[in-house]
């Protein structure tokens, strides 16, 4: 059967990642839509450990995981770390006798408690004791009216934090932040809006003369090595990332131009890209760099596997699919300057083309719209749950990377 999660990051106020939400999901044939509460934690539990790695799903951070009211009773959270999860008790969950009972013990031996899409209208005083036992309140940012959770944040805020969720512009975070929220969630924190305008003239001037350089045929690496020892900076990082344990080096790469004939082509213009994208990042949009390297990887190695040619632009047309949000600008105006395929320019820029079409099967992947994902992905091809694999696979890659 295939198997499908999604996870959506939350950050704190200074833009690290807090946790992850993580979402179950079925297969595109029959996907879960809210029907069964308990099925779908009890599936998301045991394919989060038992499937996918846990760990890796939530980068060494905290697991938001949704659980109802009977599997609360039923006392399945003592399966979890109580160091690794935060038990989101979700909004139908009604708080009885029996319910605040359970969830005192969880928090005596150490859980996390969350309540889930707070709307302080739909609460009555009955919720009184739960709210006394949360860690965290979720609140459906959106929907706030009045000054209710202002007060409830004066009042309860420096024991609890309080979670801003479905947050999606500039202006709702900032309202968010002034407010005492101390945690975001939503659609805006998925493409941030930089507070450090750039634009292409802040990318290394040398990185893009490299690629020039590489789309000349027969490819000159002396020309190469050249451009790379005039720069210090980029000359030290060559030299460490040739010699690395991702790349198998038996002898020790002690020059530049040795370094070149060992790597190959395609892996050399893999780690400029990367130089190149890495260059323009900063601590408000580090989250979605590292998402766009992913995407990379992730293209890549779907091209790898349907033996589609051209591995590079893959690679390339992944690393690049959010540049206009890195530069804030439009995506035209960020691709100036920048040596590309036709085939990767037209993509980026929303022609369909086969390199456009997997660009949007993984940004499919990544918001979970699986069926959406069912009508773009090659399925008879390559499988659903092996999309998953390979997804997997790209962010493993990407925590090796180092500077």
């Amino acid at each position: 059967m295939d198997v499908y999660i999604a996870r959506q990051p939350i950050f704190n106020r200074k833009m690290k990642v807090y946790g992850y939400e993580l979402l179950y999901r079925q297969s595109v044939n029959n996907y879960f839509e809210g029907a069964d509460d308990d099925q779908a934690t009890t599936a998301l539990i045991n394919n989060s450990f038992m499937v996918f790695g846990f760990q890796e799903l939530t980068e060494q951070t905290r697991g938001f995981i949704n659980f109802s009211q009977n599997l609360i009773l039923n006392e399945l959270p003592y399966m979890l770390p109580k160091d690794k999860v935060v038990i989101e008790i979700l909004e139908r969950v009604e708080p009885n006798e029996r319910v605040i009972e359970a969830c005192r013990k969880l928090k005596e031996r150490g859980y996390k408690l969350a309540l889930d899409d707070f709307v302080l209208e739909q609460y009555s005083q009955d919720y009184l004791p739960l709210i006394e036992l949360a860690d965290i309140i979720k609140v459906e940012f959106p929907a706030i009216k009045g000054n209710g959770i202002q007060k409830m944040i004066d009042k309860f805020g420096r024991r609890i934090i309080f979670l801003a969720e479905k947050v999606e512009t500039r202006e709702e975070h900032q309202r968010a932040m002034d407010m005492g929220f101390k945690l975001f969630q939503g659609y805006y924190f998925s493409k941030p809006v930089m507070e450090n305008l750039k634009d292409i003239g802040a990318l290394n001037v040398n990185l893009v003369r490299i690629v020039n350089a590489l789309n000349i045929e027969p490819i000159n690496y002396g020309k190469i090595a050249e451009i790379i020892q005039q720069d210090v900076g980029l000359s030290y990082k060559f030299l460490k990332m040739s010699n690395s344990v991702y790349y198998g080096a038996i002898h020790r790469i002690k020059n530049i131009r040795q370094g070149l004939m060992f790597i190959g082509t395609d892996e050399i213009k893999h780690w400029i890209y990367l130089m190149m994208l890495r260059g323009v990042q900063c601590t408000d949009n580090a989250e979605l760099v590292k998402n766009s390297i992913i995407r990379g990887k992730m293209l890549s190695l779907l091209a790898l596997e349907l033996q589609i040619e051209n591995n590079s632009d893959y690679f390339i047309g992944g690393m690049f699919s959010a540049v206009d949000v890195l530069m804030n600008t439009s995506m035209d105006k960020a691709l100036i300057g920048l040596p590309l395929s036709l085939d990767v320019r037209e993509a980026l820029l929303g022609k369909k083309n086969r390199l456009r079409w997997y660009l949007d099967s993984v940004l499919a992947l990544e918001q979970a719209k699986w069926e959406q994902l069912s009508k773009i992905a090659d399925y008879p091809q390559l499988p659903a749950d092996r999309y998953m694999t390979l997804y997997l696979e790209a962010i493993r890659w990407q925590r090796t990377l180092t500077d």
